[in-house]
């Protein structure tokens, strides 16, 4: 396989995975601000800091933090790189050149999904029709996965695809947890039991982990146990350790793997050395900040490796 086609796959899984991932933080979101008290200090600009574009945004809008202005920044402001429409006309693009590598029905249903974020995108900064349209984003993007795994021959082109969006899928993890999870310090849980369950659960099903949590027996919803299941489980697939395992498994069946799986080693042993409950008191956002460093320079060696280029 060329290194640019490569290249082209793992951007297109990439590029998906984010637009599914915002889309699943901003569905997430709406539905949490329903059940939170008025006078709890959540916003909406604290998914501005899940992407790290507190910089971009202030320079857009600096004078705007409201509902509409960070929707409109997150689906479909075409300044945003990585806003869902702009990941979507991303991924659209690598699956154009790689055309030939797919079966046609995964080009056809991306370039449905393109035209369908496109043609909706602004319509959805209204909340009567953002929680359809995300519905059926999410779901579409799900489609996508489905037909791509179960068309493709398990080569190398499908190794790109799967390490990919495991790849993206741990560091959107990282950043829901990091920036959820940190504003609710174990000082507060014990002055606001209630609040903070609904910010755990609301943290749950921003990746789609509320029922996986539940049926693991963890009935309780606490900071330590919910921690614990999103960063160490190697079961639930949205999970940090269970993206990185994955990405190890398919790099295993790749020639020239040896930099980049050292790199996912060194990842997967952190993860299983961090003790959940002493970094719950203090060094949360270190150790999130360490991980995503830790990503970057996993891709550098992917790049590296297999793209021709740093």
């Amino acid at each position: 396989m060329l290194s640019r086609v490569a290249e082209n796959i793992y951007w297109m899984a990439r590029y998906l995975e984010r637009a599914e991932d915002t889309a699943r933080l901003i569905y997430s979101t709406s539905n949490l601000l329903l059940d939170l008290p008025r006078n709890a200090e959540v916003g909406w600009y604290e998914l501005i800091r899940v992407f790290g574009a507190e910089t971009q945004f202030k320079e857009l809008y600096p004078e705007a933090e409201d509902e509409r202005t960070v929707l409109k920044f997150l689906i479909s402001d075409k300044a945003n790189r990585d806003c869902i429409v702009n990941c979507i006309r991303g991924a659209r693009e690598n699956a154009r050149v790689t055309r030939d590598i797919f079966p046609f029905e995964v080009w056809e249903q991306i370039n449905e999904l393109y035209y369908f974020s496109t043609e909706h995108a602004k319509a959805s900064l209204s909340r009567r029709k953002r929680h359809e349209f995300l519905y059926d984003f999410i779901r579409s993007c799900q489609t996508m996965i489905g037909i791509s795994m179960g068309t493709l021959p398990q080569d190398e082109a499908y190794q790109f695809l799967r390490f990919g969006r495991n790849l993206e899928r741990a560091d959107m993890s990282s950043r829901i947890i990091d920036v959820a999870a940190a504003q609710l310090l174990p000082e507060e849980e014990d002055i606001n039991p209630a609040f903070a369950t609904i910010r755990w659960m609301g943290v749950l099903r921003s990746l789609s982990a509320f029922q996986a949590y539940r049926q693991q027996g963890l009935v309780g919803i606490s900071g330590s146990a919910v921690l614990q299941y999103l960063i160490q489980s190697r079961e639930f697939p949205r999970s940090m350790h269970h993206c990185l395992l994955d990405v190890s498994i398919c790099l295993k069946s790749l020639e020239k793997s040896h930099k980049p799986r050292r790199r996912v080693n060194a990842l997967l042993k952190e993860i299983n050395a961090v003790d959940i409950k002493s970094l719950r008191r203090s060094g949360l956002h270190q150790y999130i900040d360490e991980f995503q460093l830790g990503v970057g320079h996993l891709h550098d060696a992917i790049a590296d490796a297999y793209f021709g280029h740093h």
